[in-house]
Protein backbone atom coordinates (compact mmCIF):
# COMPACT_ATOMS: atom_id res chain seq x y z
CA UNK A 1 0.00 0.00 0.00
CA UNK A 2 2.83 2.42 0.73
CA UNK A 3 4.00 2.47 -2.90
CA UNK A 4 0.53 3.19 -4.22
CA UNK A 5 0.02 6.63 -5.77
CA UNK A 6 -2.33 9.03 -3.99
CA UNK A 7 -4.85 8.88 -6.86
CA UNK A 8 -4.91 5.07 -6.68
CA UNK A 9 -5.59 5.22 -2.93
CA UNK A 10 -8.60 7.47 -3.50
CA UNK A 11 -9.98 5.06 -6.09
CA UNK A 12 -10.26 2.37 -3.40
CA UNK A 13 -12.88 4.46 -1.60
CA UNK A 14 -15.05 5.36 -4.58
CA UNK A 15 -18.33 3.50 -5.03
CA UNK A 16 -18.76 1.49 -8.19
CA UNK A 17 -21.44 3.31 -10.22
CA UNK A 18 -24.43 1.06 -10.78
CA UNK A 19 -26.73 1.03 -13.79
CA UNK A 20 -30.49 1.50 -14.02
CA UNK A 21 -33.10 1.14 -16.73
CA UNK A 22 -34.36 3.93 -18.98
CA UNK A 23 -37.60 4.00 -20.94
CA UNK A 24 -38.78 5.83 -24.04
CA UNK A 25 -41.22 8.74 -23.78
CA UNK A 26 -44.48 7.89 -22.04
CA UNK A 27 -44.97 6.91 -18.41
CA UNK A 28 -46.99 3.87 -19.54
CA UNK A 29 -43.94 2.35 -21.30
CA UNK A 30 -42.85 -0.71 -19.31
CA UNK A 31 -40.13 -2.19 -21.52
CA UNK A 32 -36.74 -0.49 -21.03
CA UNK A 33 -34.73 0.47 -24.10
CA UNK A 34 -31.39 0.62 -22.32
CA UNK A 35 -29.45 1.44 -19.18
CA UNK A 36 -27.63 4.45 -17.78
CA UNK A 37 -25.28 5.03 -14.91
CA UNK A 38 -25.29 8.22 -12.80
CA UNK A 39 -22.79 10.00 -15.04
CA UNK A 40 -24.82 9.24 -18.18
CA UNK A 41 -27.97 10.56 -16.46
CA UNK A 42 -26.05 13.67 -15.39
CA UNK A 43 -24.93 14.37 -18.97
CA UNK A 44 -28.44 13.68 -20.32
CA UNK A 45 -30.01 16.12 -17.85
CA UNK A 46 -27.27 18.77 -18.02
CA UNK A 47 -26.82 18.85 -21.79
CA UNK A 48 -30.48 19.35 -22.57
CA UNK A 49 -31.63 16.21 -24.34
CA UNK A 50 -35.07 17.10 -22.97
CA UNK A 51 -34.65 20.87 -23.06
CA UNK A 52 -37.42 21.50 -25.60
CA UNK A 53 -39.95 19.40 -23.66
CA UNK A 54 -38.92 20.95 -20.32
CA UNK A 55 -39.31 24.51 -21.61
CA UNK A 56 -42.61 23.68 -23.31
CA UNK A 57 -44.02 22.04 -20.16
CA UNK A 58 -43.16 25.12 -18.10
CA UNK A 59 -45.26 27.25 -20.47
CA UNK A 60 -48.40 25.13 -19.98
CA UNK A 61 -50.54 26.60 -17.21
CA UNK A 62 -53.54 24.29 -17.45
CA UNK A 63 -52.91 21.54 -14.86
CA UNK A 64 -54.56 18.72 -16.83
CA UNK A 65 -52.80 19.65 -20.07
CA UNK A 66 -49.46 19.94 -18.27
CA UNK A 67 -49.90 16.52 -16.67
CA UNK A 68 -50.82 14.89 -20.00
CA UNK A 69 -47.86 16.55 -21.72
CA UNK A 70 -45.45 15.59 -18.93
CA UNK A 71 -46.56 11.96 -18.94
CA UNK A 72 -46.17 11.61 -22.70
CA UNK A 73 -43.07 13.66 -23.58
CA UNK A 74 -40.28 12.64 -21.19
CA UNK A 75 -38.08 9.61 -20.99
CA UNK A 76 -38.10 7.83 -17.64
CA UNK A 77 -35.47 6.18 -15.43
CA UNK A 78 -35.99 3.59 -12.72
CA UNK A 79 -33.02 4.60 -10.58
CA UNK A 80 -33.53 1.59 -8.30
CA UNK A 81 -32.04 -0.81 -10.86
CA UNK A 82 -32.15 -2.69 -14.11
CA UNK A 83 -35.57 -4.08 -14.98
CA UNK A 84 -36.86 -6.67 -17.39
CA UNK A 85 -40.21 -4.89 -17.13
CA UNK A 86 -41.14 -1.78 -15.10
CA UNK A 87 -42.85 -3.41 -12.14
CA UNK A 88 -41.52 -4.43 -8.73
CA UNK A 89 -41.37 -8.09 -9.81
CA UNK A 90 -39.43 -7.17 -12.96
CA UNK A 91 -36.23 -6.12 -11.17
CA UNK A 92 -33.20 -7.99 -12.55
CA UNK A 93 -30.41 -6.16 -10.69
CA UNK A 94 -30.77 -3.60 -7.92
CA UNK A 95 -28.64 -0.46 -8.06
CA UNK A 96 -29.13 0.57 -4.45
CA UNK A 97 -30.26 4.02 -5.59
CA UNK A 98 -33.42 5.61 -4.22
CA UNK A 99 -35.01 8.61 -5.95
CA UNK A 100 -36.89 11.01 -3.68
CA UNK A 101 -39.51 13.26 -5.25
CA UNK A 102 -40.04 16.61 -3.52
CA UNK A 103 -42.79 18.72 -5.11
CA UNK A 104 -43.99 22.33 -4.84
CA UNK A 105 -41.00 23.74 -2.96
CA UNK A 106 -38.56 26.63 -3.28
CA UNK A 107 -36.20 24.64 -5.49
CA UNK A 108 -32.84 26.26 -4.75
CA UNK A 109 -33.49 26.34 -1.00
CA UNK A 110 -34.29 22.62 -0.94
CA UNK A 111 -31.29 21.79 -3.15
CA UNK A 112 -29.05 23.72 -0.72
CA UNK A 113 -30.42 21.76 2.27
CA UNK A 114 -29.96 18.42 0.51
CA UNK A 115 -26.38 19.30 -0.47
CA UNK A 116 -25.55 19.82 3.20
CA UNK A 117 -26.80 16.40 4.33
CA UNK A 118 -23.47 14.58 4.65
CA UNK A 119 -25.06 11.59 6.40
CA UNK A 120 -26.57 10.55 3.06
CA UNK A 121 -24.65 9.45 -0.02
CA UNK A 122 -26.19 11.85 -2.55
CA UNK A 123 -25.73 10.69 -6.14
CA UNK A 124 -27.74 13.29 -8.14
CA UNK A 125 -29.87 16.36 -7.43
CA UNK A 126 -31.89 18.05 -10.16
CA UNK A 127 -34.94 20.21 -10.73
CA UNK A 128 -38.11 18.38 -11.73
CA UNK A 129 -39.60 18.86 -15.22
CA UNK A 130 -42.19 21.38 -13.94
CA UNK A 131 -39.52 23.55 -12.34
CA UNK A 132 -41.36 23.41 -8.99
CA UNK A 133 -39.73 20.38 -7.42
CA UNK A 134 -36.52 18.51 -6.76
CA UNK A 135 -35.40 14.97 -7.54
CA UNK A 136 -32.83 13.63 -5.09
CA UNK A 137 -31.10 10.33 -5.86
CA UNK A 138 -29.37 8.73 -2.88
CA UNK A 139 -27.28 5.57 -2.61
CA UNK A 140 -28.95 3.35 0.00
CA UNK A 141 -25.94 1.77 1.65
CA UNK A 142 -27.93 0.93 4.76
CA UNK A 143 -29.49 -2.26 6.03
CA UNK A 144 -32.95 -0.96 5.05
CA UNK A 145 -34.87 -2.26 2.08
CA UNK A 146 -35.85 0.31 -0.57
CA UNK A 147 -39.31 1.22 0.78
CA UNK A 148 -38.12 1.26 4.40
CA UNK A 149 -35.22 3.55 3.47
CA UNK A 150 -37.61 5.84 1.55
CA UNK A 151 -39.90 6.00 4.59
CA UNK A 152 -37.07 6.64 7.07
CA UNK A 153 -35.43 9.39 5.02
CA UNK A 154 -38.82 10.97 4.24
CA UNK A 155 -39.62 11.06 7.96
CA UNK A 156 -36.22 12.60 8.70
CA UNK A 157 -36.70 15.32 6.07
CA UNK A 158 -40.19 16.10 7.38
CA UNK A 159 -39.24 16.16 11.08
CA UNK A 160 -35.87 17.93 10.86
CA UNK A 161 -36.11 20.11 7.74
CA UNK A 162 -39.91 20.45 7.23
CA UNK A 163 -39.58 19.05 3.70
CA UNK A 164 -42.46 16.86 2.50
CA UNK A 165 -41.55 14.02 0.16
CA UNK A 166 -44.06 12.59 -2.34
CA UNK A 167 -44.91 9.17 -0.90
CA UNK A 168 -46.40 8.04 -4.23
CA UNK A 169 -42.83 7.84 -5.54
CA UNK A 170 -41.93 5.26 -2.87
CA UNK A 171 -42.41 1.99 -4.84
CA UNK A 172 -39.26 0.19 -5.97
CA UNK A 173 -40.14 0.42 -9.68
CA UNK A 174 -41.34 4.04 -9.61
CA UNK A 175 -40.12 5.90 -12.67
CA UNK A 176 -38.50 9.33 -12.61
CA UNK A 177 -38.92 11.66 -15.58
CA UNK A 178 -35.63 12.92 -17.03
CA UNK A 179 -35.84 16.69 -17.64
CA UNK A 180 -33.32 19.34 -18.58
CA UNK A 181 -31.48 21.06 -15.72
CA UNK A 182 -28.18 22.76 -16.60
CA UNK A 183 -27.44 22.99 -12.86
CA UNK A 184 -27.88 19.28 -12.10
CA UNK A 185 -25.51 18.08 -9.37
CA UNK A 186 -23.55 14.84 -9.65
CA UNK A 187 -21.50 13.59 -6.72
CA UNK A 188 -17.90 13.53 -8.08
CA UNK A 189 -17.49 10.01 -6.70
CA UNK A 190 -19.91 8.78 -9.38
CA UNK A 191 -18.03 10.21 -12.35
Amino acid sequence: MENMKESEKRELWKPTPQTFSVYKKGVWITEPYGVMDPYAAYVYIRDGVAREQTEQLRRIYDTDKAKAFKHSQFETATFSGVYEKKCDGGLKKASGYVCFDIDHVPVQHVKDILMELKQFDTVLIFTSPTGHGVKWVVNNRSIFKHVDFYNAVSNYLREIHHIEVDMQARPLSHGCLLPWDPEVYLNPNYM
